[in-house]
């Protein structure tokens, strides 16, 4: 490649022309790579089609016409199939050369630019070439016309990647181009107006109104955006049910291209109702974008103030201002009471840093404002105590966040005060834990909460102040708080490092749950062990952040000694040789890598006050020698506990004038370990488990290539081992390779072939690693002495990992693999083994090799052949037919095909073969016939019916889409009736299908017949069916008694089986079934439960009026309507489904149930219908009181970051504003 383009730039210089047979072979060779996997090869090939099009226009004036090779070229560009970057960039080169070109470019073509605006990889060219056409054809009304239309088609495209593109790609080009950019303003006002009326369209309207407020370069940027969009559309928008619809119009509001644009009391409005109902954002996205408008917000109210007072003018101005700032400081305040989630704890804190700490309401030269304002910000006394119950927050975040802000001068509490009191609670605690160990497991045991508070108040403090003007805090240090922290770690050790799933069961609990006769005495019984368990990791775990960050600021300093830091190195060498607890070990890495890495600088600067700490290297040669030594000292677990990150947290942090000395002799050691066959099975899992934590460290990446080779063939040999454990070992050290030679895959891998970025050249791969080159053919030869085959799964997964090097074919030639790999999978005992050899057989096949296998499978007898070498031929014939889509190669396939049909070799065929043998039918299209396919059915095979039911689906799709008949064929029926197995497939198929209708009579009662005796799969089918038909006499035809009596049996169908009785008859809906669906951890069942609510509000209600305080429904049944009042009941399930933790549920009944509040408004917040339920229904507010178990404070206290719904809470907050609100959208 780098050849071709040398050579392209020499003629360029010399001024040297190419005759036209080396233009073409030129041209060809740039077709035949610019979609080829490498970027850089792409990249080439663009590089050499423009420089092949300068030497060729070079041959002629410009004056002359264009030649006839060079139009050829320019209408292969525009008419050739290839979606690929490369051939729009190679367009738009050619396009900047070829002035007439743009001509060329017609309508169809100028769509299908837009269109493909929703592939993320064409859509940067592709914005560079509308827009040079555009400028190109400024003067040509039509085509000016044609833009402006594909333009508005775009904007409102129901594609999302298509708008998405056009905002944040197309305009942002276009806004490049002074030219353009005034005609692009003026014709999104012309849209702008145009849709106005549109309600459905806020992401346009707004996107549209950002963009003309930032570019109004005639006006001077004065405008507001008021003059953008109507206001009633941005209030719709801020309180809209759809989370970006929101934050669109609050960016809006919030931004303006003037930083000292003034801000009316209109809009601070807005932002107080914007505020107020998206204080419990779950994504921290979301939450960080609310925060940047609300910093743009506080910026301008500071510019504005600082003006007002410098000119001493408008003072109701600046009472507006303070009295925002005011508010939103009580607004964060309100948000910290009991039962806030955590979404809105945070956002609330990081509000109030952005009042009280950050420089957005004041900077170096402008505090005029600030100082105004300081006297009013300053919290009651109540406020201050609600930051500091943060301190015992279950999330660290809150806990720092409150931290800062007890530190800030308006708070006027210090760091030492609160670190000194929880000192002391924490040493009463451990005294009470000592004398009643399970203490540690109630209110008044709980020690984790403290420790996490002291940890925060460590990170934030600052150690060299500490150090030069506290020496009591030092004291502190080093004579109260370490020792505690060790006397926990010694407490809670036995729990921690022998941790189970369950949790740690005390001797006289586990007396208890042997002998339970008492059901609820056993569940207080495991859910104290559970408590016991969390409690000790929790403690242990801030004992090590403790410890990290104490060697982080102070090791290294004579304040802490050299005997505490040998403490906490041997706290540390216990977590990583002796726990199991997979957390406590990732909390102990943490602090040990940090410790690493001050050691090694330690030992390089001669420290004269720790030369008598162990290196880091004599650890590693300690456990080199504890793994040899035989003794069961180490934590012999399938992987190996903490000891390999141990062995990595040193090699990682190793100096680099080291020259990577620790890691030969870490590596080294482990391959002597492994050679030697009379070590024992311990000691090879711990070496093995070591390299893998090596080769899959991203630190050690580029080191640990030169040892790739040797640890592959350790692999290859332990896959031979009599140990289980070892041959485990081995392949996740094998999988850890595989992803260091190859990358991490980029997505999850469904199918035998990895992504084409995963993948290496034969001549690349074996270039890099040339020994393997043998070492897998050696491999093969092994195989056949050896009675495991699990070496050939690494071969075969290296192979397909590989293809064969298009420039040099006859160097490490992958041909030289087919054979062997042919022979093994023909012999192949194990099925997936056998269908991954197939796989790694046909990727490393090229065009010839590929003609050859056709060949040979053409004349083998296969009546001779065993059934798992006919497997193998089926499978291989498969991934021909994919791999190799040519018309050649498919004829080949066909005849093939036609030999197995017209031989009927496969009536003597298992059932396995039939089945790949008709999944081979169905990939390569093949035109099934009625005799043909009742000659599976007659047969005693099984697997066949599902691909049979998927050519009957195929085959009723071209019947539907050719004839628009919704009938299903005599012959097709004729099967279904008589086969019921075939006729079970059938529905499976059937209900995954988007276009087949079910309607027929017929069909509808053969489905009853069938779910009365068939298992849960074939159930779920059926009912799916039945809830996407749209008959509407679908009641008559199914027996609503016969599925009522029957829904206990669906097990876990019966969801779907209420969902269809409610679309049935609405009067069987069921509250207790409607309730456990809502508060269902699955999200799958809640949105069973939103449909069920979708198809009740459908059925049951249509409003007739409104008025202030109450909402009249008329129902089509009495039982829906209570006091003229939709039915409480439901009301409940509603609230249930709007405090969901997942957001698109709260978003759907929110859309569904926001008629409620006002006929006009179609989408509102969840929030303020929540807010909105519980204040016109006292009944719903109680109910959601009760709700969860608020006021059980064991539950809340110990597993409130885990708990069932997070985001659920126990009263309405802000709900005083919803009168606000209502007033405002009225």
């Amino acid at each position: 490649m780098q050849e071709q383009y040398k050579i392209c730039m020499c003629f360029r210089e010399k001024e040297w022309l190419l005759r036209e047979c080396v233009e073409d072979k030129l041209f060809d060779f740039v077709c035949r790579f610019w979609d080829y996997v490498s970027e850089a090869v792409c990249h080439d090939c663009v590089s050499i089609f423009e420089s092949l099009m300068k030497l060729h226009l070079t041959k002629h004036s410009s004056k002359d016409p264009l030649s006839s090779w060079a139009k050829s070229v320019g209408k292969f560009l525009i008419d050739s199939p290839s979606p690929c970057r490369s051939r729009y960039r190679c367009i738009l080169a050619y396009n900047k050369m070829v002035a007439s070109f743009s001509e060329s470019l017609t309508d169809n073509f100028c769509k299908e630019l837009y269109s493909s605006l929703s592939n993320p990889t064409l859509v940067a060219v592709i914005s560079e070439i509308i827009t040079f056409d555009v400028i190109k054809n400024f003067d040509k009304s039509n085509r000016l016309q044609l833009h402006s239309n594909l333009l508005y088609a775009s904007l409102q495209s129901p594609v999302k990647a298509i708008r998405s593109a056009v905002q944040e790609r197309l305009l942002p080009e276009f806004s490049k181009n002074p030219l353009l950019l005034d005609w692009i303003v003026e014709e999104l006002k012309i849209f702008q107006a145009d849709c106005a009326h549109i309600t459905d369209n806020f992401e346009t309207l707004l996107y549209i109104a950002k963009f003309c407020l930032f570019h109004q370069k005639e006006n001077g940027n004065i405008l507001e955006w008021t003059s953008f969009i109507d206001e009633s559309v941005v209030i719709s928008a801020l309180l809209n049910a759809t989370t970006r619809i929101r934050l669109m119009a609050w960016s809006l509001i919030c931004d303006h291209p003037k930083l000292a644009a003034p801000i009316s009391n209109r809009q601070l409005l807005l932002c107080k109702c914007f505020l107020v109902t998206n204080m419990a954002e779950q994504s921290p996205a979301v939450r960080l974008t609310i925060l940047t408008s609300l910093k743009k917000v506080l910026i301008r109210i500071r510019e504005n103030g600082q003006n007002i007072l410098k000119n001493g003018s408008d003072e109701d101005k600046l009472k507006a201002y303070v009295d925002f700032i005011c508010w939103l400081r009580d607004l964060c305040f309100q948000n910290l009471i009991q039962y806030a989630n955590f979404s809105r704890r945070i956002m609330a804190l990081q509000m109030l840093e952005y009042v009280f700490l950050e420089n957005y309401l004041v900077n170096d030269n402008k505090d005029i404002f600030f100082k105004f304002l300081s006297s009013k910000l300053r919290p009651t006394e109540e406020q201050i105590c609600r930051v500091i119950y943060c301190l015992d927050d279950s999330y660290q975040l809150c806990q720092i966040s409150a931290l800062r802000l007890l530190s800030s001068p308006f708070f006027e509490i210090h760091n030492f005060d609160v670190f000194q009191y929880l000192v002391n609670v924490c040493k009463d605690r451990i005294k009470l834990i000592s004398e009643d160990f399970l203490v540690i497991a109630t209110d008044e045991g709980f020690v984790y909460s403290t420790l996490s508070a002291i940890s925060v108040i460590l990170e934030l403090l600052d150690f060299q102040s500490v150090l030069t003007k506290n020496d009591w805090c030092v004291t502190l240090v080093n004579h109260d708080l370490l020792p505690l922290c060790f006397q926990i770690s010694e407490l809670v050790a036995p729990v921690v490092n022998s941790m189970s799933p369950e949790g740690f069961v005390p001797d006289e609990h586990l007396k208890i749950i042997v002998n339970i006769k008492d059901f609820e005495q056993l569940k207080e019984s495991t859910d104290f062990c559970q408590a016991l368990l969390a409690s000790c990791w929790r403690s242990h775990k801030y004992v090590s952040a403790i410890f990290h960050i104490i060697i982080t600021k102070w090791l290294g300093n004579p304040v802490l000694s050299s005997e505490t830091v040998q403490c906490i190195c041997n706290y540390y060498w216990r977590q990583l040789t002796e726990c199991k607890h997979c957390g406590a070990v990732e909390t102990a890495v943490e602090g040990f890598e940090t410790l690493c890495a001050k050691l090694w600088s330690l030992s390089s600067s001669d420290s004269p006050g720790f030369m008598d700490l162990l290196q880091p290297e004599a650890w590693v040669k300690q456990i080199i020698e504890l793994i040899g030594s035989e003794k069961n000292i180490l934590c012999a677990t399938r992987r190996s506990a903490g000891l390999p990150h141990l062995i990595v947290s040193i090699l990682i942090k190793e100096p680099i004038i080291n020259d990577a000395h620790c890691l030969k002799t870490t590596m080294i050691s482990m391959f002597e370990m492994l050679e030697n066959d009379e070590r024992s099975y311990e000691a090879q899992v711990h070496s093995i488990n070591i390299m893998r934590a090596i080769f899959l460290n991203s630190c050690l990446s580029e080191s640990v290539l030169c040892y790739v080779e040797s640890a592959v063939d350790v692999c290859f040999a332990c896959f031979n081992s009599s140990s289980w454990a070892v041959r485990s070992a081995a392949s996740q050290l094998f999988a850890a390779l595989i992803n260091r030679i190859f990358g991490i895959p980029r997505n999850m891998q469904l199918s035998f072939h990895p992504h084409e970025k995963n993948r290496l050249s034969s001549f690349e791969f074996f270039t890099r690693f040339p020994l393997l080159y043998d070492s897998l053919h050696r491999q093969f030869y092994e195989n056949e002495k050896s009675i495991s085959q699990l070496r050939m799964f690494a071969v075969s997964t290296l192979l397909i990992h590989l293809f064969p090097s298009p420039r040099h074919t006859s160097i490490y030639s992958l041909a030289t693999y087919v054979l062997p790999l042919l022979k093994f999978s023909l012999s192949c005992r194990a099925m997936k083994l056998r269908e991954l050899s197939a796989a790694a057989l046909i990727s490393i096949c090229e065009i010839q090799d590929a003609h050859v296998l056709l060949k040979w499978i053409s004349k083998i007898d296969l009546t001779a052949c065993a059934q798992n070498e006919i497997c193998a031929i089926m499978l291989m014939l498969m991934e021909l037919a994919v791999a190799f889509n040519g018309y050649e190669l498919q004829n080949c396939i066909q005849s093939v095909i036609r030999r197995l049909e017209d031989g009927k070799y496969f009536q003597k065929w298992c059932d396995y073969n039939r089945f790949l043998f008709i999944t081979l039918l169905l990939k390569i299209r093949y035109q099934f016939t009625a005799s043909f396919v009742k000659e599976f059915l007659l047969s005693d095979a099984v697997l066949v019916f599902r691909p049979l039911a998927k050519w009957i689906i195929r085959e009723i799709e071209v019947t539907f889409a050719i004839k628009q008949n919704n009938k299903i064929s005599f012959e097709i029926k004729n099967l279904l009736m008589n086969n019921k197995a075939l006729r079970l497939e059938f529905w499976r198929a059937l209900s995954k299908s988007t276009t087949v209708k079910f309607t027929e009579t017929e069909m509808i009662q053969l489905t009853v017949g069938d779910i009365r005796n068939s298992g849960p799969f074939v159930q779920r089918y059926i009912l799916t069916l039945f809830l996407n038909n749209s008959a509407t006499d679908i009641s008559k035809l199914f027996d609503t008694c016969f599925l009522k009596h029957f829904i206990d049996e669906l097990q876990s169908n019966r969801h779907l089986a209420n969902l269809l009785l409610i679309k049935l008859n609405h009067n069987e809906w069921r509250f207790e079934w409607l309730y456990n669906s809502a508060v269902n951890e699955d999200q799958k069942v809640q949105t069973i439960a939103v449909q069920a609510l979708q198809l009740l509000l459908k059925k049951g209600f249509i409003m007739l009026f409104q008025c202030p305080h109450t909402i009249f429904f008329r129902a089509y049944n009495t039982e829906l309507l209570i006091a003229g009042n939709p039915d409480i009941q439901l009301c409940k399930i509603i609230v249930l489904l709007l405090k969901s933790e997942n957001e698109k549920i709260r978003e759907k009944v929110a859309e569904l149930c926001s008629h409620m509040v006002n006929l006009k408004i179609t989408s509102l917040n969840p929030e303020i219908l929540f807010w909105w339920f519980v204040q016109y229904y006292p009944e719903v507010e109680e109910f959601v009181s009760k709700y969860d178990n608020f006021n059980n404070n064991k539950q809340t206290h110990l597993f409130d970051a885990c708990a069932s719904n997070p985001y659920n809470e126990a009263i309405p907050i802000c709900n005083e504003y919803l009168n606000s609100i209502l007033q405002l959208i009225s």
